[in-house]
């Protein structure tokens, strides 16, 4: 698998259309297109990193396929991580104020 696919599979996990990407991330949706098209091009690294971080993923998970949050142990975190990346800014900090009274 490479970038194009990883990129496609992980935003068909998290149900994320390529206009929503791009406004999180600040790419223009035409360029973003360009990296899941048949003939995609790598995005530069500075581009990737934006990528990643929207999709709360690391970016040598989306070039390589290899990373530790991907492992089946962290499954279950990253689903979390996923959910709460939605959650709105109030309840979130409701909810960080919860997870660190539990540690």
């Amino acid at each position: 698998m490479d970038f194009k696919s990883r990129l496609k599979e992980e935003m068909e996990y998290q149900n994320v259309q390529h206009k929503e990407l791009a406004a999180r991330t600040g790419i223009k949706p035409r360029a973003l297109l360009t990296y899941v098209a048949s003939n995609p091009s790598m995005p530069p690294a500075d581009v990737a990193v934006k990528i990643a971080k929207a999709l709360g993923v690391s970016v040598e998970y989306l070039v390589t396929g290899e990373d530790s949050l991907h492992s089946p142990e962290y499954a279950e975190i990253q689903e979390i991580i996923t959910d709460l990346m939605h959650v709105p800014k109030p309840q979130l900090d409701a909810l960080k104020k919860m997870i660190h009274s539990l540690v």
